[in-house]
């Protein structure tokens, strides 16, 4: 059961773009695999980069570079590659329609990844929780899915904007930077046990708006 909340986000997009926006399944098949083929790299990287630790810096200001360094920068450009495969020239083609489709397509790659991400959360608390505990991890995971899964579904989104910004000119450079920037203080704010940690929704409520925003401009150099 946990395993299937995990997943619920993806499982329910797929749905959604299948028979809401006509987005080939096939795609969607691919979006998922690259989104997972994503996790490897991320966590092989961020576990051996060198720690910034030695740095003369207040912990509050270390904590908040390693997360636009490590979770921001790194995780938002790796995810950017693994964007470049997915299928676009027939959407290319279409402007205003091949933009959403390929937004949608990075929605679900963004997803994979942090529904992926869920499950590993999952089962690491899994073990040291008893029968009560098990009960109420079903609530973290489904506080994951309003915060982590929609920051990673938005943040790839604002990548994917920017790889379809790249061939289809000009390039909106502004669209990774906030992938970047966004990802890291959600990371920052998120990694605190008080007060603070409520700044983290704020932070995934102005990654959706940036990510309409986006797009909105987008629509309108096509136009």
């Amino acid at each position: 059961m946990g395993i299937v909340l995990c997943f619920f986000p993806l499982i329910l997009a797929i749905v959604l773009f299948t028979f809401g926006f006509k987005v080939r399944i096939t795609h969607q098949l691919i979006a998922i695999l690259l989104g997972l083929a994503a996790v490897l790299p991320i966590s092989f990287i961020q576990y051996f980069i060198p720690s910034i630790s030695g740095i003369v810096l207040s912990p509050v200001l270390r904590a908040l570079l390693k997360s636009i360094f490590l979770y921001g920068l790194v995780e938002e450009v790796l995810k950017t590659i693994i964007l470049l495969p997915l299928p676009h020239k027939m959407y290319d083609s279409t402007e205003g329609c091949g933009r959403q489709t390929f937004l949608l397509l990075a929605f679900v790659a963004g997803l994979s990844l942090g529904c992926f991400e869920s499950v590993v959360y999952y089962f690491d608390h899994l073990q040291m929780a008893n029968s009560r505990g098990a009960t109420l991890l079903y609530g973290q995971i489904a506080v994951r899915i309003f915060t982590s899964d929609v920051i990673h579904m938005m943040c790839t989104g604002l990548c994917g904007l920017f790889v379809y910004s790249c061939r289809n000119k000009p390039r909106h450079v502004s669209c990774l930077v906030a992938a970047i920037l966004l990802h890291g203080f959600y990371d920052f704010f998120a990694g605190f046990s008080g007060n603070m940690r409520w700044f983290s929704i704020a932070v995934v409520l102005m990654t959706i708006a940036e990510c309409r925003i986006k797009y909105t401009s987008l629509e309108n150099n096509d136009k």
